[in-house]
């Protein structure tokens, strides 16, 4: 018969490896996100250097540019949760002790998981209409529900890592109070 500590760390270790993929995909995106911000700037740096040189525009920078803004941000935003990036005010929680910091991050922890899964329903109906109404684009005639496509994506794997962060946070609590 097992031990119970083996029984207990089987479970853990396959969270462990559930928050640890969690954590490299929000890290990928976010990536992913900034090499879109990239890709953004140097489309609007030539949209400029263009008009100056030749006196036009080039067509469909700006919905390009907007596409880019999307991805780079709400792609972004899971791993903010997972590196626990997010910023914070601890004018009260210095003066707290550490049992009461526990319980006032993981409220945060539940709070942000309650918001996220907000945006991310009140966005999906918005969505819906967009994808009924097949709006596209002014210049490129982009789908619109592209644009959504990174919200809604982005949203809700901000809420999977809010939750993952929160586990995270957990397991390091049960490890700290375990070596106590």
């Amino acid at each position: 018969m097992p031990d119970t500590e083996a029984q207990a760390a089987r479970p853990v270790g396959a969270l462990e490896r559930v928050l640890r993929a969690i954590e490299r995909t929000t890290r990928l995106l976010a990536l992913i996100g900034t090499g879109s911000l990239v890709i953004a700037v140097g489309l609007v740096a030539g949209d400029i250097v263009w008009r100056r040189l030749l006196g036009g525009a080039i067509v469909g920078v700006i919905d390009l540019t907007q596409l880019c803004v999307m991805a780079a941000a709400f792609w972004s935003i899971p791993y903010a949760f997972t590196a626990r990036a997010h910023v914070t005010v601890d004018l009260l929680s210095q003066r707290l002790g550490r049992g009461a910091r526990l319980r006032l991050d993981a409220l945060g922890a539940v709070l942000s998981i309650a918001l996220m899964a907000a945006v991310l329903y009140l966005s999906s109906q918005r969505a819906l209409e967009q994808w009924r109404y097949g709006d596209v684009s002014q210049d490129l005639g982009i789908p619109i529900i592209w644009y959504w496509a990174f919200l809604l994506s982005g949203t809700a794997l901000a809420g999977v890592a809010a939750v993952a962060a929160f586990l995270r946070d957990a397991l390091e609590h049960r490890r700290a109070q375990r070596t106590v």
